[in-house]
């Protein structure tokens, strides 16, 4: 019978080191970092591709590494302790786009790209800042590019997007159109083509609101501008809409859509200095959605905020990422992390319109992953 020689003790303080890598947290990267340059040892751990593929696995939700905004003077990008490592030239727009960011305006950030809309030309482009990768779109057919909102996301069957990087990708756009109807159409990178608009009537004042849209399995949700909003439900399977009413005493500008953590519809908004937390769930007896309230956070009783007397509504979110983003008079904003109520200012941001979260995994110990400077246009 074959012994089995007993492991060397390098092989056994390698297997330490990596168990202890691999459990950093994703929004304290920093960390990973500032190991990955302790030794050649420590850094050939980091940068195995096994090495990312557990820590994408144990630690599912990729973390937040900054948000893009766009202001009155363009578009900027602005990181979180989380990106500490993570290289920026891409996101460095006066250089990336030397000639036209100030006429570019990010409509989504989601699977690791970022939909624009190019204002001179009227036409989107998606972009993917760990590539570098552009691909401008066509105009879709039959729908005017005027009042809309859109978001883009991964195609890429089995993927569990907390590392999409490269393949193929969908843009799902909802527009205003006459007469008072919602149009939707769907663009697959795979067929390059725009699929068969849909259509939903809602009644003449319902208009798209700009808001980010959220995504929850094969549904996209978008809300309409009216004194009785409503939010637009459209299946991507299906290529169909359904219109869902807001809870009583809510317009579609004091609220945001999101997905819960536990998958359902959600939304937040701020009632007399109120945060509150809404989701849309079914009753598993009768098969009925209603909408309840799960939570109320007093935000006057946060840290950091002082809202008496001020106007504050929702600007954002992270899904996954726990992650609330809250404007107060709109002159001043904070980043609410709803789990262990942490709050951080935002001094840094002025001017803005609109907050889109940028997540992924970030292995800093792989050269694959140092963001290109792409050639600026001409």
């Amino acid at each position: 019978m074959e012994q089995v020689q007993p492991r060397t003790m390098p092989e056994l303080i390698d297997d330490v080191i990596w168990q202890i890598l691999v459990r950093i947290p994703p929004d304290e990267s920093a960390y990973l970092a500032g190991a990955s340059l302790v030794c050649k040892l420590w850094r050939r751990i980091i940068s195995d591709p096994g090495f990312a593929r557990r820590y994408r696995e144990l630690h599912r939700t990729p973390p937040l590494l900054g948000f893009l905004h766009n202001t009155e003077s363009g578009l900027s990008f602005f990181p979180t302790p989380a990106a500490c490592p993570f290289p920026q030239p891409a996101f460095d727009f006066r250089r990336r786009w030397a000639l036209d960011y100030r006429r570019l305006g990010a409509l989504d950030c989601r699977h690791g790209r970022v939909l624009l809309r190019q204002s001179h030309k009227r036409n989107l482009l998606v972009w993917d800042p760990i590539t570098g990768d552009q691909k401008e779109l066509p105009n879709p057919p039959h729908i005017p590019l005027l009042l809309y909102s859109a978001m883009v996301l991964c195609a890429v069957a089995g993927c569990d997007h907390g590392d999409c990087i490269g393949g193929p990708f969908l843009v799902v756009l909802v527009a205003s159109c006459s007469s008072g109807s919602a149009r939707g159409c769907v663009y697959s990178s795979e067929a390059r083509a725009w699929g068969t608009p849909a259509s939903l009537h809602l009644g003449n004042g319902h208009l798209v609101n700009v808001k980010r849209p959220a995504l929850i399995g094969d549904d996209a949700y978008f809300i309409t501008c009216h004194d009785n909003a409503k939010i637009l439900r459209y299946n991507l399977d299906k290529n169909r809409f359904s219109a869902i009413d807001l809870p009583d005493g809510y317009s579609s500008w004091t609220v945001d859509v999101m997905p819960t953590d536990d998958g359902w519809l959600g939304l937040a908004c701020i009632r007399d200095s109120n945060l509150c937390l809404w989701s849309r769930e079914v009753n598993p007896m009768g098969g009925v959605a209603r909408w309840v309230q799960r939570r109320v956070i007093q935000l006057e009783k946060l840290p950091s905020i002082n809202i008496s007397c001020k106007r504050a509504s929702v600007v954002g979110f992270a899904e996954g990422a726990g992650v609330i983003f809250v404007t107060i008079n709109t002159s001043t904003f904070f980043m609410i992390e709803l789990k262990s109520g942490r709050v951080r200012e935002l001094s840094e941001v002025a001017g803005f319109f609109r907050f889109l979260p940028f997540m992924s995994f970030y292995n800093p110990g792989s050269a694959s992953n140092v963001l290109p400077l792409p050639a600026e246009r001409k």
